[in-house]
């Protein structure tokens, strides 16, 4: 959302690719004239860090004392992005100084102490004090009435859930700056993870910053009263302390008095913390590579975007994170790797309809004008081993493909056949269902006929693909899923050898193999961290060597002949054999790569093929490996001549 913009951009001046949070950077908050107690919640001179390695955002949260400002102070408020001013006095106190307001920002009135008893109790106090003593311990008296007066808690939590809901920067103040605004503060610090040395030097900062005018005014005073009512008018250490000491007393911890004093939900802590702190460094990210250190990177970034300091499932799963210590896993899913296995995949693809249609290609076993219609089923399955680079993934296959070959000449036979095959790519927290509707055409020639000799093989498929995909993050972020659509072409040409030898006829060939990608870009839906996944256009080129078997038949009973037969393969990746997907996040860039990264791969395939008259039914099983990657595969098949 664009309003988390106007805080996102205090943290530009952080350079956030390298900034490590321990190393504090300089703060320029203005001083004011008019308004001597204005400063940045994130630190005096230099932003303060944090507990797990965070520091302090600027621009986010401003305290201040009554908003007087002169002329110049206000052309200063202006350009601060200030959206939402809050008014801690009572409505009398508001009324005798009215704040000037920057421009644009909305006011609220949120009387801290005007309508309680202890309030009453403390402007009762407030009149009859007679010495400094008293006047020590009715300031810690009041600290300690904000932790254990039901109305000013109620009233605190109204501030709070306010100031996680500002859409822009927010100034919070009361008539001084020190004592309502100086507890919403350090309670903001701790929220932060800030300190408790820190909190109380930024809580004690006020004495210098209203040194001047606490002097010019104690000065107007006879001694006597000076004495009695300086404490009044700055702060000591015990006036915090006594209030922290209450929040133990009666909740045991801070987050106790957050949750059950003031009823603060958990997920506005975590929106308050998400405003104040960026972390530079996440849990668990310490050595990761390839795909989960980008996925850590992206999360890393993603403060700076509108999903942070909101109610948004990332900044809930971001804080909690930080507090638990480890991502669960959602570095290496968040980045969508699933696209980049599925492309993988589906460039493979085109050698796999190319051997759907391989046993009834070449026509060798037709006359001239001859005919075989044909009818093959496939089914695969191919495992990826994970690595420092990309997580694991598994690649499942079923399809089926009809055709028809012509054997026009002696020296010339071609086929056409169409299909459908369905992919299943499982792999990072996702998964990839793809339908793939294609038509293959091919030809061999062979100068000296087709039964022996050299030979020229030249294949072209074309395929429309409907892509499918769901992706489960983690970390309690739920599930994100698209869809798009496109095209899938290849092309194979091979120069070959077909040998008879005795009971063997043996068939070696080399030859190149292209295959092309194109599918559209698509948003993934579901939740805040959906990706806006890349269009994909990729082309991958390979070597490929065969060597086929094929065995005298073997007569059965009945007049079946039984025809056993072998084959291996290798293909070799020309160029970059490596395959990644791209997309957007918020703008922010996540590269992935596939969990197939192997430059090679090995097949091997028996098959059988039992024949009667013009009736022919055959089975085959192969098995693959390349790199980390291993598969099986297997089809059956059927034709009939004529």
């Amino acid at each position: 959302m664009l309003h988390r913009a106007l805080y996102s951009l205090s943290i530009l001046s952080l350079s956030i690719a390298t900034a490590h949070a321990a190393e504090t950077y300089t703060l320029d908050t203005p001083r004011l004239t008019g308004i001597d107690n204005f400063r940045d919640l994130a630190g005096t001179t230099s932003a303060y860090t944090t507990s797990r390695d965070g520091v302090m955002r600027s621009g986010v949260f401003y305290r201040s004392n009554a908003l007087t400002p002169s002329g110049t102070d206000l052309e200063i408020l202006n350009g601060l992005g200030i959206s939402d001013v809050y008014d801690l006095r009572t409505p009398s106190e508001a009324a005798g100084t009215p704040d000037t307001l920057p421009s644009g920002a909305s006011y609220q009135l949120i009387d801290i102490i005007g309508s309680t008893t202890s309030g009453s109790n403390i402007t009762t106090s407030a009149l009859n004090i007679t010495s400094a003593a008293q006047a020590v311990a009715m300031m810690e008296d009041t600290n300690r009435a904000f932790v254990s007066d039901a109305g000013m808690r109620g009233q605190f939590a109204v501030l709070f859930n306010e100031l996680a809901g500002a859409d822009g920067a927010a100034l919070f103040h009361c008539t001084a700056g020190k004592d309502r605004t100086g507890w919403t503060a350090a309670v903001l610090l701790s929220i932060a993870g800030v300190d408790d040395a820190t909190i109380m030097q930024n809580y004690l900062a006020t004495n210098d910053y209203t040194a001047d005018r606490v002097a010019a005014t104690l000065a107007h005073m006879p001694a006597s009263y000076a004495a009695i009512y300086a404490p009044l008018l700055g702060v000591q250490a015990s006036y915090l302390q006594a209030g922290f000491d209450e929040v133990v007393a009666q909740y045991g911890s801070m987050d106790n008095y957050l949750k059950e004093g003031l009823g603060l939900s958990q997920e506005t802590i975590y929106v308050l913390r998400g405003k104040m702190v960026y972390y530079s460094s996440l849990p668990e990210t310490a050595g990761l590579l390839g795909n989960a250190a980008a996925g850590a990177q992206l999360l890393t970034q993603l403060q700076n975007s509108s999903l942070a300091g909101d109610y948004t499932a990332y900044n809930y799963y971001l804080q909690s994170a930080i507090d638990s210590g480890t991502l669960s896993g959602v570095e290496s899913t968040i980045g969508g790797q699933v696209h980049a296995d599925a492309t993988s995949y589906l460039l493979r693809q085109d050698a796999l309809i190319d051997k759907a249609a391989e046993p009834y290609a070449s026509g060798i076993e037709l006359q001239a004008g001859q005919r075989r219609l044909w009818m093959t089923g496939l089914a695969g399955y191919q495992g990826n081993d994970g690595s420092a680079e990309a997580a694991s993934s598994n690649e499942h296959t079923q399809g089926t493909m009809l055709g028809v070959t012509q054997r026009f000449s002696e020296q010339l036979s071609g086929h056409a056949g169409f299909g459908y095959s369905r992919g299943n790519v499982g792999g990072a927290g996702g998964e990839v269902d793809t339908d793939l509707t294609f038509i293959g055409l091919g030809a061999r020639f062979a100068p000296n006929g087709l039964e022996r000799g050299l030979f020229v093989d030249a294949n072209l498929s074309g395929g429309w693909l409907d892509y499918d995909s769901s992706r489960e993050l983690g970390g309690g972020l739920g599930k994100v899923s698209g869809d798009s659509d496109g095209t899938l072409v290849g092309a194979a040409l091979a120069l070959g050898y077909r040998l008879p030898v005795s009971s063997v006829t043996l068939e070696p060939s080399l030859g190149l193999r292209v295959s092309r990608l194109d599918l559209d870009g698509f948003q993934e839906q579901g939740n805040d961290l959906a990706l806006d996944v890349d269009d994909t256009k990729e082309t991958r080129t390979s070597a490929v060597a065969n060597l086929k078997a094929s065995f005298a038949p073997q007569s059965l009973s009945g007049g079946w002949q039984l025809v056993p037969g072998l084959e291996v393969g290798y293909e070799h990746v020309l160029g970059d054999h490596e395959v990644d997907s791209e997309g957007q996040l918020l703008g922010l860039d996540i590269s992935q790569r596939a969990a197939f990264d192997s430059r090679y791969q090995f097949t091997g395939a028996f098959s059988l093929t039992a024949n009667l008259g013009e009736l022919s039914l055959g089975a085959q099983a192969g098995i693959s490996g390349g790199g980390d990657s291993h598969g099986a595969s297997g089809g059956l098949k059927a034709s009939y001549q004529f």
